[in-house]
């Protein structure tokens, strides 16, 4: 075999051992640094229009709204049922339900427009649960029905639900460090180029955002090809 395949080979199989994050993972720094190159305030010109904590706000922006149309975030949050409770509170990052478990058994969502139909007493019906419900009213709850009144009919229920991403801090790396989305986080330095070149009416601003919407799209046709996956599976037992 030519020494000059030998090498193409040993740079193939060195490189399937580099981990994402060396190739692609960006602190929030980093992006601002990126962000600012892009929309032409660099520090190095000595004309910075822009703050970091602006900056940041604006990739923080970019970050919610990406994981918001995607909800490429899943997480289980298990807690017990107690007597007499009907309404349980859900992490502070809770978006939307995927599926709901009482004992390995799946409860089916209704609406509490569909329980009023069904039965004018149900708020007060107890026993094993069967459904769950949102009351908007109340989007920081879930509603289980029906619900125990004594301690032989309590459950576990384990919640699977689509996560906020944390907020970043300068230090931090988007979409929760989760390894796997580390390529996508150059996006976040188009979107706040786009909301910097819009404030400053520069003409590449448009281009910027289609480029941070194509990104998008295919972060999100990603998490789409891979419908049982768990990124950031955190288990947060409230009793």
């Amino acid at each position: 075999m030519p020494k000059y395949i030998k090498s193409i080979i040993f740079i193939i199989l060195v490189s399937l051992f580099i981990p994402i994050q060396t190739c692609y993972a960006k602190t929030a720094s980093e992006i601002i640094v990126a962000a600012r190159i892009l929309a032409k305030d660099p520090s190095s010109s000595g004309r910075v229009r822009f703050t970091d904590l602006q900056i940041l706000e604006f990739i923080n922006e970019g970050q919610r709204d990406a994981i918001g149309a995607t909800l490429c975030i899943r997480k289980e949050y298990s807690f017990d049922t107690s007597s007499g409770t009907q309404y349980y509170s859900l992490p502070t990052d809770f978006m939307q339900i995927d599926r709901v478990l009482s004992d390995d058994q799946r409860l089916e969502e209704k609406s509490p427009a569909k329980l009023d139909q069904a039965s004018s007493e149900w708020e007060t019906e107890t026993g094993d649960p069967v459904n769950f419900f949102i009351n908007f009213a109340s989007r920081t709850k879930i509603g289980i029905y029906p619900y125990p009144v004594t301690n032989t009919t309590t459950e576990t229920v384990k919640v699977e639900y689509y996560a906020q991403a944390a907020e970043l801090t300068t230090s931090d790396t988007p979409f929760n460090a989760i390894t796997e989305f580390a390529p996508f986080h150059s996006m976040l330095s188009y979107y706040a180029a786009s909301v910097m070149g819009y404030i400053d009416g520069l003409a590449q601003a448009d281009r910027y955002f289609q480029r941070y919407a194509i990104n998008r799209q295919q972060l999100n046709d990603y998490c789409r090809a891979r419908p049982g996956y768990f990124p950031n599976v955190a288990v947060s037992p409230s009793r």
